[in-house]
């Protein structure tokens, strides 16, 4: 029986026992036993203890009895227990922005694969129904609590039981990925439901890990409905593989892992984030300033994707300055200067504009603060990129790409990179960049350039699958 089904009972107990007491909150939640069902049963023989504690909390725990057919003797389990306080503390809503955007390179994984290989429960169980993408640093999950006529709308004071548990799933795949073990949860520090959770709804999960051990995984789950508002929350979720070691993550999980990147780029700047467009959730919106609102509204849907994703980018750089502040309301952050136009960071208890350079292409968004000037680019790999050598390529760099030994849409697209860089770097237009700054190397990881025939600068190179980052720095 899963552990969401134990929470749902242990709740509707103690709300009808103690009527007064709020228990839409519980701390200190312990899964200690499965409660195994067999094929073909209906019903189970269980029973909820209830204990006042000291200070007047509540304690309840869900256990069952078994006799042995020999000796007689009864033994009795217990399968969860819950700690309902009589005052919970209601902590603040975290800023929308550390929960709308994940940060990293994403593996992507089906539902179909997820629960074929990964979380192989029955159909009931199975309501991550859009491609999970998890990094290195956590889980997005779009979740569909299905339509349950069987259960007459008898989902009490918690709401609907399977967005928490589609969340649990997000968890244990990451594990596997990440931690290379199945883990389930076990135990949790503080569950709060803000707003019940609704049949038919659909929520969306982020998985934030705390601490990753070997036998031990320790995140915080927090859900929200499309529009943002905050359903509920997990803090101090607690995870480990309990089968002791039979049962392992498939290989192809495992091997999914995405290994370090943009390690060439990323030792040269303050501060650097990176996403993928795509696991923006629908209310990333909410996240924004009123000026960047301003300048949100005309756009298109394709262009506001990439406009918001620059725009969280920058904001956790900006918290990142500011002492990893994780308290400040994310309208409270303008990554924008007054033309509405160059992206910025802020020292956010002086709203001191700090310079940065914002890059996006069709996967991936990029931000970075530099101590010296810099521009970063991103440009997907096609050959398109040969149809106009004409138009930003010198023929001295057109000889490059022929002679280059990276070939000649890998050289193209380093130098196109490189301009766009620059460009970005001096606050040029695109035409400028390919008229003054001339490309005399390209490496693979390093190349060199001039800009108006004076001074040679270095701008350097990553790549993450079809896709190449190049960072200009004007510098010598």
């Amino acid at each position: 029986m899963p552990a969401v089904e134990a929470m749902r009972i242990l709740a509707k107990t103690v709300d009808r026992f103690e009527p007064d007491r709020p228990a839409a909150t519980m701390q200190q939640g312990r899964f200690e036993k499965f409660v195994y069902i067999q094929n073909g049963c209906s019903k189970i023989e269980a029973f909820v203890e209830i204990e006042r504690l000291a200070g007047g909390d509540v304690g309840a725990r869900l256990l069952t009895k078994t006799r042995s057919a020999k000796s007689a003797i009864t033994r009795t389990k217990v399968h969860a227990e819950v700690v309902f306080p009589l005052k919970p503390e209601d902590g603040p809503a975290p800023p929308i922005d550390l929960h709308a955007y994940l940060e990293g390179v994403c593996v992507e994984v089906s539902p179909e694969r997820i629960y074929r290989d990964l979380v192989p429960f029955g159909p009931c169980y199975r309501n991550i129904t859009a491609p999970l993408y998890i990094s290195e640093n956590g889980a997005i999950a779009r979740i569909t609590a299905p339509a349950r006529p069987d259960r007459r709308g008898d989902d009490g004071i918690l709401g609907s039981p399977f967005p928490l548990d589609a969340a649990f799933h997000a968890a244990c795949v990451w594990a596997q990925c990440y931690q290379d073990t199945i883990a389930f949860p076990v135990g949790f520090g503080c569950r709060r439901v803000y707003r019940p959770t609704l049949p038919g709804q659909v929520y969306f999960a982020r998985v934030m890990p705390l601490r990753a051990e070997p036998n031990l995984l320790i995140s915080d789950i927090w859900i929200y409905d499309q529009e943002g508002t905050l359903c509920e929350s997990v803090g101090g979720v607690h995870m480990r593989d309990v089968s002791a070691g039979r049962v392992t993550p498939p290989a192809w999980i495992k091997s999914a892992r995405p290994g370090p990147f943009l390690e060439t780029i990323r030792r040269r700047c303050r501060a650097l984030s990176v996403s993928e467009i795509k696991t923006l959730p629908p209310f990333a919106e909410k996240a924004l300033s009123e000026p960047e609102i301003n300048r949100f509204r005309p756009m298109g849907v394709k262009r506001r994707q990439s406009f918001l994703a620059a725009r969280l980018a920058c904001k956790r750089i900006s918290r990142r300055l500011s002492g990893n502040d994780i308290r400040t309301p994310a309208a409270d952050i303008n990554t924008l200067y007054p033309d509405l136009r160059r992206p910025c960071c802020r020292q956010i208890d002086t709203a001191a504009a700090v310079p940065c350079s914002v890059s996006h292409d069709d996967r991936f968004v990029i931000a970075l603060v530099s101590d010296a000037p810099a521009g970063i680019d991103v440009e997907k790999i096609s050959v398109r990129v040969l149809r106009s050598l004409d138009l930003f390529m010198s023929k001295a760099e057109q000889k490059l790409v022929q002679s280059s030994t990276l070939g000649a849409v890998e050289t193209a697209i380093r130098i196109w990179s490189i301009k766009e860089a620059v460009a970005k770097a001096m606050d040029l237009n695109l035409a400028e960049a390919w008229q003054g700054v001339a490309v005399k190397r390209v490496g693979r990881n390093k190349s060199r350039f001039q800009i108006d025939s004076g001074e040679t600068f270095s701008a350097f190179h990553d790549t993450i699958g079809k896709h190449v980052l190049t960072l200009a720095c004007l510098s010598v």
